[in-house]
């Protein structure tokens, strides 16, 4: 008895283990149409594909599933209303993985809205996001975000209360191997500009504060009215943007 005990013991260990270890090493990739989207991601390890998706990051309660176990995953969600964002995770069966959105083309509410899903790799022998990326081409040229070409403005006028920089770099700094405190403040104002380019997610409060995340990396950044910065970190958990409060947000619109 005490040694099946043990075995019990030592088998929801592993489970737990195995669980812990899946983790995404490319993708999620989305490929919208106005009423259906395929998503596709890849894992280091085989397991079930799953994704929770639906109008609202707080409220994913439509589910769709491979069928399979495997480490390249995908899965198409039918049904879905043209020109509208749609928040998802996807994960294995039982863990939740990563969170993004993209939104369907077409016409709601009489405006035309464009096609536009996370900026990640193509997840290799499955078909990219787009038309483009599906034959191994490059993505559009609007993904493409070249740093080089911009001038960031001094920290004292991107980063919004200046006194606590040399606080936030000297907890969060390592996070993007910056040098110091200006090249945090510079990171974190790229970010930003990189975000609107690639369609990364993000979502605004009630008071005007702007958050943004990049799943791939786990960056966040948090920015003032103003679009100053508040900080820039890499949360430890992987639902941290989920819980933060806030509508999403069309950078586009937002940021210059």
């Amino acid at each position: 008895m005490k040694r099946l005990q043990l075995w019990i013991v030592a088998l929801c260990f592993l489970g737990v283990t195995s669980l812990q270890a899946v983790e995404v090493t490319q993708g999620p990739v989305v490929d919208p149409t106005p009423t259906n989207a395929v998503i596709r991601w890849s894992t280091d390890t085989t397991a079930g594909g799953r994704v929770h998706y639906g109008t609202s990051v707080r409220q994913m309660e439509l589910r769709a599933v491979t069928g399979k176990v495997g480490a390249t995953h995908e899965v198409s969600l039918r049904g879905l209303k043209p020109g509208t964002t749609y928040w998802y995770s996807v994960g294995s069966a039982r863990l939740p993985l990563l969170t993004n959105s993209f939104t369907t083309p077409g016409r709601s509410g009489g405006v035309l809205e464009r096609a536009s899903s996370p900026s990640t790799p193509a997840v290799p022998s499955a078909p990219g996001r787009s038309a483009s990326a599906s034959n191994g081409n490059p993505p559009p040229a609007a993904a493409v975000f070249e740093a080089s070409k911009l001038t960031v403005p001094p920290s004292r006028k991107t980063w919004g209360a200046p006194r606590t920089l040399q606080d936030h770099f000297d907890r969060h700094g390592q996070d993007f191997a910056a040098k110091n405190p200006d090249d945090y403040a510079a990171q974190a104002w790229l970010f930003l500009r990189r975000a609107r380019a690639e369609g990364l997610p993000a979502k605004i409060d009630e008071d005007g504060v702007l958050r943004v995340y990049e799943p791939k990396t786990r960056a966040f950044a948090a920015y003032n009215r103003d679009l100053t910065t508040k900080t820039y970190f890499k949360p430890g958990r992987r639902d941290y943007f989920d819980d933060q409060p806030g509508k999403p947000v069309d950078l586009e619109k937002l940021v210059k």
